[in-house]
């Protein structure tokens, strides 16, 4: 717990705010007057023993600089450069609104920083900003004056930051963003043994130290987020004067707690990369209470409609037609419309499921399956394309070469946790190939009587940089998690994939709907059981985003009884399920 303050929690009108027991809320308590006195500072807090890792480098994949051409990947990789403002899927020749992302970028881990501004880049996206990436270490003298808003991601602790960033910091009005570490080099005096007032009295908050005490959850505007412990290690600050400054979420782990995302006046501190290690199959992280705040940093406020969506996973002509139109029928009851994601193409090319003889089934040969679709439709849904066969070829990729397994647009295997790992692109990936093979599931949609899709799923989200600038060609809108890919100082190649609540257009130019709340996994298959009480929940945990849409899918074997539960329970938080679109904000 931060011994220059003990907290209390005090519920505000304008959310969750952390104010010191001290009656003198302008003054320092007496353990911070003593330090102030005696110095020097101490940058190691509770529980701090080490030189803290990189922030993020354990979330994130690699792949082997021999299993990849640097071609493939040119013009795609993290690195300093602007986003066009999209919006609907137009760019804007000139954003109104515009950021300017700083992050570490020199030195061995830099490629880090990279990834992380490209993933905020994304995120303001859905703001219609126009990003200006750059590396910390080229900050010019003026230029966080130059732009609405600025952020800066520190993920190497002690990178010497310039002097002109320290200054311009101080005397900016414009709103600011720091994440991560490094804020004492502006935060503390030159000499690091004290506190710099000049900062204090702008902002109303100090810098105490770094804390590795660990905190698994954080309280945002009423609703307790998670926080994993991966790297707890995160920044303390104490607010001196709350009339200027306040904490909006609070880091606490049932004994004690730290301020999470603290603002004054015209600064925000996120305590840590509140991107970094985020969990794909549930919904509550911490990283949803950073997502609400770009509303006010940017200062452009987002429709909050409520709006949920959620597909029918891994469809294709070897599903029961029981099955497809019990849940055709439950989400007409629920007044719900829904997705089906089809693989066109059923292929089982070493016998797995069929006693060792090949199988493949084209869903335009299957009139039953045809007539299951129709009936869906009937009953609300929307097709869209879930990969063309949902499987690479003839070999395990990773599992057993049968569709709805395996991945279809990257060699992959698992690792040693028995996650999937990327080996590296498809050997014959190219444009010529990919736009070869969506022509084929379009073609059997055609063949079947049904229009060509609009939507697109990318098979266990794996795809190259040249993928997705095929299916943003062909596709209106992608309901999967985009890759974002960096190169290290050794050129393998390193990749995360991005969290959003909400919508954003990718770098590769997809406008991308959410996936908030996991999928139904009643079994732990992910590593998290995810039941319908779960997802409920997470759903709850989404509506403190503005514009946050909650985002799910379900498995077309897993039956109605779950299927109901989940849908009825999103409704009754207060969402309201719509067929996903282009338009959709």
């Amino acid at each position: 717990m931060n011994s220059l303050f003990i907290t209390l929690l005090i519920a505000g009108a304008g959310g969750s705010k952390i104010a010191p027991t001290n009656p003198a809320l302008n003054t320092l308590s007496t353990a911070a007057v003593a330090q102030r006195t005696t110095g020097p500072l101490s940058l190691f807090g509770p529980h701090m023993s080490h030189t803290p890792r990189p922030l993020g480098i354990l979330g994130v994949k690699e792949i082997k600089a021999g299993n990849y051409k640097p071609a493939d990947f040119e013009g795609s990789i993290a690195r300093p450069g602007y986003t066009h403002a999209v919006a609907k899927g137009k760019v804007q020749a000139m954003a109104v609104t515009t950021a300017l992302v700083l992050y570490d970028s020199s030195g061995t881990y830099g490629w880090i920083g990279s990834l992380y501004a490209y993933q905020i880049g994304n995120l303001l996206n859905h703001f219609g900003v126009g990003v200006t990436r750059q590396g910390i270490e080229k900050y010019k003298s003026g230029q966080l004056g130059q732009y609405t808003c600025a952020f800066y991601v520190g993920t190497q602790y002690g990178n010497p930051l310039v002097a002109a960033f320290k200054k311009d910091v101080v005397a900016n009005t414009h709103p600011f963003c720091w994440m991560g570490y490094n804020i004492w080099e502006v935060a503390w005096n030159a000499a690091q043994t004290g506190w710099n007032n000049t900062f204090a009295t702008n902002f109303g908050f100090e810098f105490s130290y770094l804390d590795g005490t660990g905190y698994p959850n954080v309280l945002y505007n009423g609703t307790t987020f998670t926080k994993q412990q991966n790297d707890p290690v995160q920044g303390d600050v104490a607010v001196t004067n709350a009339s200027i400054a306040s904490v909006l979420a609070t880091s606490t782990n049932g004994s004690g707690t730290a301020p999470y995302i603290t603002r004054g006046a015209n600064l925000w501190y996120v305590a840590d990369n509140p991107l970094e290690y985020v969990p794909t199959n549930r919904g509550d992280d911490r990283y949803l209470a950073f997502c609400d705040i770009l509303n006010d940093v940017t200062g452009v406020k987002m429709a909050d409609n409520k709006q949920a969506i959620i597909r029918i996973e891994d469809v294709s002509a070897i599903c029961d037609s029981a099955s497809l139109r019990g849940i055709a029928d439950t989400m007409f009851a629920l007044n719900a419309p829904y997705v089906v994601c089809v693989i066109p193409d059923y292929m089982d090319p070493l016998g797995v499921y069929n006693n060792g003889t090949p199988l493949e089934i084209q869903m335009q040969t299957s009139t039953q399956f045809v007539s299951d679709l129709q009936y869906m439709q009937s009953e609300g849904a929307q097709l869209i394309m879930h990969g063309v066969t949902h499987q690479y070829s003839n070999v395990a990729n990773p599992v057993n070469g049968v569709s709805a397994e395996d991945v279809e647009f990257f060699r992959c295997t698992y690792d040693a946790n028995g996650v999937e790992q990327a080996i590296g692109p498809i050997p014959t990936d190219s444009t010529s190939w990919v736009k070869q093979r969506l022509a084929k599931g379009f073609s059997m949609m055609l063949q079947s009587g049904f229009a060509a899709p609009t939507g697109w799923n990318t098979p266990h989200y794996f795809a190259t940089p040249i993928d997705y600038k095929v299916f943003e060609l062909d596709f209106w809108y992608s309901m999967d998690r985009v890759l974002t890919f960096a190169t290290n100082s050794a050129s393998n190649l390193e990749y995360i994939i991005q969290p959003s609540p909400y919508t954003f257009t990718d770098e590769y130019a997809n406008y991308r709907l959410p996936e908030t709340l996991g999928y139904c996994d009643p079994n732990g298959t992910s590593g998290i059981v995810n039941l319908p009480v779960n997802m409920v929940a997470y759903a709850n945990a989404v509506k403190s985003v503005r514009g946050g849409i909650a985002g799910m899918y379900y498995h077309w074997f897993l039956g109605t009884t779950m299927l109901q539960q989940l849908v009825s329970g999103v409704q009754a938080a207060g969402f309201t399920f719509v067929n996903p679109s282009y338009t959709i904000e």
